[in-house]
């Protein structure tokens, strides 16, 4: 087929959004589709470079941004002006998307990226034009529970105040509608989001994380599985951004819990940092917490690979690369039964229930305790973990289910890869 693939984050060698968006458009040509990526020219000497040696056959990379001017003013106005830098980037590239369906014949279009369900999309132009349009994997449907708030401190509980207000108003929102009529298929990163998207309309709604890694990651991640010791004593540990709702509070509360002999290896960084690091004074843990601030990719799975647990209690989250990189490297994760960690540790890992924060913290020390003192029980959820990694995160099972849920597949399409616009 040939695919239009709108991502607004696209760069290769990364984690998190830009390497979501560069493995969507390298996972398609892979499965024999002829891809056009239109991203932000914020990504073009990352992928220029990547491309040095010639792009990768059936790679078309098409650029658009809005003006420098207006690009300095979002980000002097921080996360949330990123957010609204995004919206408006959806409603500028319309035109843009006009002109590509209007020169060449596409057979699908999609959606990747900081994809959310309150906000607009571009690419309700491809199906106002009889283009099939995939939306996702789609965000943002998660929402902590208002007992955590309190202890994020006053700006980030406003913060997910705001987000609380935003959930309540979605259904009203005729961007976030149209874009749910338009599209052939969503697809929900969580169940929470699921079921936003059916409120909003989306005629048929998959759950799907949004988390894939490519093969070589895997085999690199499964290998440092097997070959790095175990270290002693047993390691915890936290790799993510150092922000509240990421869920680093939680975690030192639950270490705290713990008797016998563990330490907690914290890689990331963030405006957090300060307080956690006052925080595990407080708790006279101070001595069992090493902050290694960020750290190269290689360098941060080597030190996971030699833990016991990965510990990412995080309060609201579509996605979790580090829960996919874990398992993959045998590590059963635990995290709280909200949002997409909470999903994916489904297997291979413990997902705690997460009402009120007293009972999170109990059950994440029950949790972490049960896997130093029980090597059985850690044996058991390490070999589930590891050995489901491939099926569960590999790019070639999140492309085959996203498109045929969709109803598309090579033969179906309208036209092929070769045919001419």
């Amino acid at each position: 087929m040939r695919v239009l693939l709108s991502a607004y984050a696209c760069a290769p060698g990364r984690g998190s959004e830009p390497g979501l968006g560069w493995g969507w458009a390298t996972a398609l040509i892979e499965a024999g589709h002829e891809t056009h990526v239109l991203t932000r020219k914020r990504w073009r000497t990352e992928i220029e470079r990547a491309m040095a040696g010639g792009p990768p056959p059936r790679l078309h990379v098409h650029y658009y941004d809005l003006p420098s001017w207006l690009d300095a003013g979002f980000r002097r106005l921080g996360g949330p002006g990123k957010r609204l830098r995004y919206c408006l980037w959806q409603v500028a590239v319309k035109g843009r998307v006009r002109s590509l369906l209007s020169a060449t014949r596409f057979d699908a279009a999609q959606h990747v990226t900081f994809a959310q369900f309150w906000s607009p999309c571009a690419l309700t132009e491809a199906a106002r034009l009889g283009v099939p349009f995939i939306w996702g994997p789609v965000g943002g449907g998660e929402i902590e529970p208002a007992a955590f708030w309190p202890g994020l401190g006053m700006k980030a509980a406003l913060w997910e105040a705001a987000r609380w207000l935003l959930h309540r108003a979605s259904p009203w929102l005729p961007w976030a509608r149209a874009t749910a009529a338009a599209c052939r298929v969503a697809v929900a990163a969580t169940p929470e989001t699921a079921e936003r998207l059916a409120r909003l309309g989306a005629r048929r709604v998959i759950v799907r994380s949004q988390v894939a890694l490519e093969a070589d990651r895997l085999a690199m991640l499964a290998s440092l599985g097997e070959t790095v010791p175990k270290a002693v004593p047993a390691r915890l540990i936290y790799l993510g951004d150092l922000l509240p709702h990421k869920g680093a509070r939680l975690a030192l509360e639950a270490v705290a819990g713990l008797s016998g002999d563990w330490r907690l290896d914290i890689v990331g960084d963030g405006p957090d940092r300060g307080w956690l690091e006052s925080r595990a004074a407080r708790l006279g843990i101070a001595g069992r917490i090493l902050f290694h601030g960020r750290l190269p990719q290689e360098e941060a799975w080597r030190l996971m690979a030699a833990g016991r647990v990965l510990l990412l209690p995080a309060l609201h989250d579509s996605g979790g690369f580090a829960v996919a990189e874990a398992m993959a490297a045998g590590l059963p994760p635990v995290c709280l039964a909200l949002g997409g960690p909470g999903a994916m540790a489904g297997e291979g890992g413990i997902a705690v229930p997460a009402r009120k924060p007293a009972e999170a913290v109990r059950g994440l020390t029950q949790a972490l305790r049960s896997l130093i003192e029980e090597p059985a029980r850690w044996q058991a959820l390490s070999r589930r973990a590891g050995g489901n990694a491939g099926n569960r995160f590999g790019w070639p099972a999140a492309v085959g289910a996203v498109y045929a849920a969709a109803g598309l597949t090579m033969e179906q399409a309208g036209g092929t890869a070769e045919d001419g616009p």
